[in-house]
């Protein structure tokens, strides 16, 4: 890890240990807006990561956003974060004007008419902008741009009682920018970022597990002691690392493909074969995890008191968002079969 990427590393994870608590998490999901932590997220310009220097940005790449949404996963960060990244990502790359506070990310292309309603955008109800792809011809989108204020709210929520806000268009047509991306590229890097989150708390919920099994004792002895307590973090402790792996290799295809999209899975060149690689590889170690996370906490685990269930939550609301493992299977399955005629070591290899 470069220098650079240590720093970052370190910043975001004392900042966020150092603002959320069970206590602060529970107030967010009560439907209260951290307005402070917002405040410092913005002073540290985490939420312009990927903007050019000259933009106001930090000049980083995809593996510096990878601490970012790992630490933000790792602490259950309730905000847009991973979300505002993107948004201002798309921004700049269709040379819109990139504006300040929290923006809303539309997860799939729309159609930019009245009545058109906008669903289960993440914490819409508290974004200053809307950020999605208007679809385009030939599979090429335009970014769309436009202000919240206006839009008619539906609120809602995910599992973890983050906000998912259904929004209706009224007359104000969106500020539209030109680009070189594929209509889905929302959903790829969305995905991107919900694996990158999804590590962090599968770190968490690992940690946590470890923990209690040194501190419960049962039988006069730690629960840790056991043969079958030891196994069962030994499983735990592989999926993370697998998930870890694979996440980390999509952050860095997507460094490396920064400048060209294709938006296909499979298709050399672009990340998404990996990206779509790490969300079926952390799906299923979102499914098995907390799984054992709670076996070993036993009943203590699931209730509100008990921090655990912040992130089990999460890991089972994220690992449906953006494309859920089946569906990203299916698409590696079309690739192989279409593109690279059913022969998967070629496509493997040449990557």
């Amino acid at each position: 890890m470069s220098e650079a990427r240590s720093m970052i590393a370190e910043t975001v994870e004392r900042l966020f240990a150092d603002s959320i608590d069970a206590e602060s998490l529970a107030e967010a999901e009560s439907g209260s807006w951290p307005n402070h932590l917002w405040d410092a997220v913005e002073e540290t310009g985490l939420t312009r990561a990927l903007l050019r220097a000259d933009n106001g940005g930090a000049d980083g790449d995809w593996l510096d956003v990878f601490e970012i949404a790992r630490a933000a996963g790792r602490h259950s960060v309730p905000l847009p974060l991973v979300e505002t990244i993107l948004a201002t990502w798309l921004l700049e790359r269709s040379g819109l004007e990139i504006p300040s506070g929290p923006l809303g990310l539309v997860p799939v292309p729309f159609q930019a008419e009245v009545g058109a309603q906008l669903e289960r955008v993440p914490w819409g109800r508290a974004a200053g902008h809307l950020v999605g792809l208007v679809a385009g011809g030939e599979g090429v989108a335009r970014v769309a741009c436009l202000p919240r204020s206006g839009l008619a709210v539906t609120e809602g929520h995910n599992l973890a009682l983050d906000p998912r806000d259904t929004l209706t268009l009224g007359n104000q047509a969106p500020v539209l920018g030109p680009c070189d991306l594929a209509a889905n590229t929302v959903r790829t890097y969305g995905a991107l970022l919900r694996a990158g989150q999804m590590t962090g708390a599968l770190e968490r919920i690992l940690d946590q597990s470890v923990l209690y099994a040194t501190e419960r004792v049962q039988f006069g002895r730690p629960i840790g002691n056991f043969q079958i307590i030891q196994q069962e973090l030994a499983r735990l402790a592989g999926q993370v690392a697998e998930a870890t792996t694979a996440t980390e290799i999509a952050f860095r295809a997507a460094t490396e493909a920064h400048a060209g999209i294709q938006g296909r899975v499979g298709t050399a060149g672009d990340p998404a074969f990996e990206i779509a690689c790490a969300k079926v590889v952390v799906g299923d170690a979102a499914e098995l995890g907390p799984r054992i996370a709670h076996q070993v906490h036993g009943a203590i685990g699931f209730t509100y008191e008990h921090s655990l269930h912040f992130s089990t939550r999460r890991l089972w609301a994220w690992r449906a968002e953006f494309g859920l493992a089946d569906e990203w299977a299916e698409e590696l399955g079309d690739a192989v079969q279409g593109d690279h005629g059913g022969e998967i070591w070629p496509l493997v290899t040449s990557r």
